[in-house]
């Protein structure tokens, strides 16, 4: 995960917190869950499916995917973007039930941000009301 996205999860954190049922609290993170979306596909060519190699480990929601391999400092990094309606919390209910653990999440009523991991990989879970995105890496 790229430091902007961890700063994105720092910054819904606190804007959670303070006033969590105030409408401009939910606006603001609204725009923290869009910009890490926005973030973990900038510069990809994503194309139709999940990447040939994207760990089957990982469940995906369904709905029209699309997604991408990167080779980064650290290894290999899979993207996958789900075109979904309101499953972030089945994204996060899939993942653990796959016996990921989860690290870090943040969910209101605009999205999640949410870290996991297992042996293997580390997963990004970013979700939106209309998109799923799954950031993997190897651990």
């Amino acid at each position: 995960m790229t430091a902007r996205i961890r700063l994105f999860l720092v910054a819904l954190v606190a804007l959670a917190l303070p006033i969590s049922g105030c409408q401009f609290i939910e606006e603001q993170a609204g725009d923290v869950v869009e910009h890490a979306i926005e973030e973990a596909v900038e510069g990809l060519d994503l194309t139709d499916g999940l990447p040939e190699t994207f760990p089957a480990s990982v469940p995906v929601v369904d709905g029209q995917t699309r997604g991408a391999t990167r080779t980064t400092a650290d290894g290999s990094e899979w993207v996958a973007l789900v075109a979904a309606e309101d499953q972030g919390s089945a994204a996060q209910e899939a993942i653990t039930e796959a016996g990921f653990e989860e690290q870090h999440a943040v969910s209101t009523q605009s999205g999640v941000l949410a870290e996991y991991s297992d042996d293997d990989h580390h997963v990004t879970l970013i979700a939106s009301a209309t998109q799923v995105v799954y950031v993997v890496r190897e651990a």
